[in-house]
């Protein structure tokens, strides 16, 4: 990776609020750290409280791009609901194992070609279900996956080769998942599926063929 790429957060911003934000400066310091990037805590604060200050009312989606140099980016969206439950489809091919065990993968970043292959070509599904050349289950395009197998929720084990995401963190530390390795051949036993990240939180899903 070259030093041209941005590392991103994707905050939800709820009545002047920022959800989950703990988490997101935990991975931010992390992802910073690993990459040597400049990150200033004083100045980044300042400038959310002042965000937050213009967006006391509503949902908004807010996405936050460091830079090499330190600087930082707000791009601000309104967050629209997702009708449920959201549809979701299995990738065609696997995504490399050399990509999925990579950095591109366990740290957010802007660099998201090996994503864009498999998002969604019909407008009706909501997002991709990945797996590796092991025949793993991994995650979605935009955020992680949860699924009932034998009558508990799982996720994807973060070996598979996956983003450690803010969703995923929160429902595993309040005992809603637990983290398990699922095998495509694990399919036919799973009995719900769910969407996960801390922009949209949990949302029921559907695996569509």
């Amino acid at each position: 990776m070259n030093t041209h790429f941005e590392i991103l957060e994707t905050l939800a911003l709820k009545d002047g609020r920022w959800q989950n934000w703990p988490l997101h400066w935990a991975r931010l310091q992390i992802t910073a750290h690993h990459f040597r990037y400049p990150l200033m805590q004083m100045q980044l604060e300042s400038d959310m409280a002042q965000l937050a200050q213009k967006h006391e009312e509503g949902q908004w989606r807010v996405r936050l791009a460091l830079s090499f140099t330190g600087a930082v980016q707000f791009t601000v969206a309104q967050l629209l609901p997702s009708a449920e439950p959201v549809k979701l489809q299995l990738a065609r091919q696997p995504i490399l194992n050399a990509v999925a065990q990579s950095d591109v993968v366990r740290f957010k970043t802007s660099v998201r070609h090996h994503y864009e292959v498999f998002e969604p070509r019909s407008a009706e599904v909501f997002d991709t279900v990945l797996f590796n050349e092991n025949g793993q289950i991994t995650e979605g395009t935009r955020g992680n996956i949860a699924m009932q197998l034998d009558g508990q929720w799982v996720t994807p084990a973060l070996q598979c080769g996956l983003l450690p995401g803010v969703g995923r963190a929160l429902a595993l530390s309040q005992g809603r998942l637990v983290e398990k390795v699922v095998v495509i051949d694990d399919l036919r036993r799973i009995t719900d599926w769910a969407f996960v990240n801390s922009l949209r939180g949990w949302l029921d899903a559907r695996l569509i063929a």
